[in-house]
């Protein structure tokens, strides 16, 4: 008689073991929701476009190291073989140490959209109009953005 006593709440323990962790996983994914949402609306950090922001951290990463080839590999192009409308001379006109941004470590973001192909940052190096940089989600090239925004049609927001 005594066994079957002993085993008497076990079940309403486990219940309420799960029932607690379920509660403490939707209160946290809620809190993290909810900051992913907040952040976006300010337009500074995105969940969904940690890939996208990693690879333009690289980007001026390997433009601070001084390793342009590599960097101009991150804009899908070759050294040996460069991109049609971009040649790897052109990319050290903008890029390199003699270029249109010479210290890229006075680089600014002031804003990250996210469009439905991938992000626009807003960079500030203190020296004229910000330069929209275009990092493509699908297969994580960098370009310059044509707009401000993701779609041209919209009126770009002022700061």
């Amino acid at each position: 008689m005594s066994e079957f006593l002993s085993q008497y709440g076990e079940s309403g323990r486990t219940r309420e073991k799960v029932v607690r962790w379920i509660l403490i996983t939707l209160a946290v994914a809620a809190v993290l929701w909810v900051l992913d949402w907040g952040l976006t609306l300010y337009g500074t950090y995105n969940l969904r476009d940690v890939r996208e922001q990693w690879r333009a951290r690289q980007f001026f990463s390997l433009l601070h190291e001084k390793q342009y080839d590599a960097a101009y590999r991150l804009w899908g192009c070759e050294p040996a073989k460069p991109c049609r409308d971009y040649s790897f001379q052109k990319f050290m006109e903008d890029w390199g140490p003699k270029g249109a941004v010479p210290d890229i470590t006075a680089r600014k973001t002031q804003a990250i959209r996210h469009c439905k192909l991938g992000i626009i940052e807003v960079l500030d190096f203190g020296a004229g109009d910000p330069t929209n940089l275009y990092v493509d989600s699908k297969d994580l090239t960098l370009s310059f953005a044509p707009w401000p925004v993701c779609n041209p049609r919209m009126k770009a927001p002022t700061p």
